[in-house]
């Protein structure tokens, strides 16, 4: 299988390249947007490194993977949101990312659905699991709206963070 693009009605959701990095650095270096997820990337090179060898390796690897979120009216990419194998817990994560600027708008929900139905339909999930830091109320809410269920506690990478669940 190979990575599919997605529409919403305003969204295009496209495999990420190589020369993404530029763009996806500007948002994973702000420390508003890594507050619960780690320290802001530094670098383009660190970014283009993160490229190479998580999203295009999960492409090659699994098939899937996090999604290049682009707005159609200005074409511009905002973040990503996708699936990815978790090899440590043996269970496809859903994940989102938006610049702040694009925050509170709808996006990470309408992206989610997208990928939800991908994830179901294209990839014939029976499972997917999202996790959040408590703290991370909104992202929290988008899964509750993706339909995701409170599934317990997890430890990942280090974090103890809540699990949410979609079952078929």
């Amino acid at each position: 299988m190979h990575m599919t693009e997605l529409t919403t009605e305003r969204l295009r959701l496209r495999p990420f390249r190589t020369d993404d990095a530029g763009a996806l650095n500007r948002i994973n270096s702000r420390s508003e947007v890594m507050r619960y997820i780690g320290k802001p990337v530094e670098t383009i090179r660190n970014t283009e490194d993160y490229l190479r060898e998580s999203v295009l390796a999960d492409y090659s690897k699994y098939g899937f993977g996090r999604h290049a979120v682009i707005e159609q009216h200005s074409g511009e990419l905002i973040g990503f949101c996708g699936l990815k194998y978790l090899p440590d817990l043996d269970e496809v994560d859903i994940g989102y990312r938006l610049h702040p600027d694009y925050w509170g708008l709808g996006y990470a929900t309408e992206a989610g659905q997208a990928t939800m139905k991908f994830g179901r339909e294209k990839l014939g999930l029976s499972r997917i699991i999202g996790i959040a830091m408590d703290e991370n109320t909104a992202s929290i809410e988008v899964l509750k709206k993706l339909g995701l269920k409170p599934d317990g506690r997890v430890n990942h990478l280090g974090t103890e963070c809540a699990r949410f669940l979609w079952q078929a």
